[in-house]
């Protein structure tokens, strides 16, 4: 896990529930097909079950995938799996 980011904090999305690190599975329809990766780093509130999936977790799975083909299809996946409040970047 990224240790830059705290051990937990607020869910961006209940605003109840806090988020801390853990392993899920990050599952998507891309292109009208599932994609369905387990053991995928993410923080995840425990009131809501919100996840925000780690930006290096998520490149790690595009290359498995693509290798470096064009990240656009992807892209636009990963930064709704992602608030503006993860890891301090803006989408």
């Amino acid at each position: 896990m990224n240790d830059s980011k705290p051990k937990g904090y607020a869910c961006p999305r209940c605003t109840v529930g806090r988020c801390t690190p853990r392993k899920t599975t990050f599952s998507e329809m891309v292109h009208g097909q599932l994609l369905s990766f387990p053991n995928v780093n993410a923080y995840v509130c425990d009131v809501c079950h919100f996840a925000e999936y780690e930006r290096d977790s998520l490149e790690a799975l595009w290359q498995e995938l693509y290798g470096d083909g064009p990240a656009d299809d992807f892209q636009s996946v990963a930064s709704q799996k992602r608030s503006s409040t993860f890891g301090g970047e803006s989408n």
